[in-house]
């Protein structure tokens, strides 16, 4: 009868696992998805995608690569530079700030920090609104082009 007993617990040991990695997932220590991520992709879908390609790898003829891409995953005021004001050289890119809005910006730049194989930090709007107010004193307004060359 004992030995009975020892087989029927070593039997449910992995349903008692299956059980604890369930509750466990389902009381939220499963990773979260940022709600800005989910914005951010659909941003990227309507605005980026055509150039950038649906899996950050760029399209064939441009240098507009933004998975692994060291622009991407470095200084996020880079990234939200390249954004707001564009970007013009080897990768030209236009500007967004007469079309996305501080969250859209943060939005969109949290995606491609965190989409693909990128694991870089969330931006903030916060983080955005400062560039702007940065911006303004520094770039010019002159076109849709304007702004800095970023390596």
């Amino acid at each position: 009868m004992a030995m009975i007993s020892v087989i029927i617990s070593r039997k449910a040991i992995p349903i008692y696992l299956w059980i604890i990695i369930l509750v466990v997932t389902s009381l939220g220590c499963s990773q979260k998805v940022d709600p800005s991520f989910e914005q951010g992709k659909k941003i990227y879908e309507n605005y980026c995608v055509a150039c950038h390609g649906s899996n950050g790898g760029g399209v064939l003829y441009r240098k507009s690569a933004l998975n692994n891409s060291a622009l991407v995953l470095g200084e996020p005021d880079k990234v939200i530079i390249v954004i707001l004001y564009g970007r013009e050289g080897a990768g030209t890119m236009p500007g967004w700030r007469e079309t996305l809005n501080d969250q859209e910006v943060a939005a969109v730049a949290t995606y491609i920090r965190q989409a693909w194989s990128n694991r870089a930090d969330a931006i903030t709007p916060a983080m955005v609104t400062e560039i702007w107010k940065k911006g303004e004193k520094r770039f010019s307004t002159a076109g849709p082009m304007a702004g800095p060359i970023i390596p």
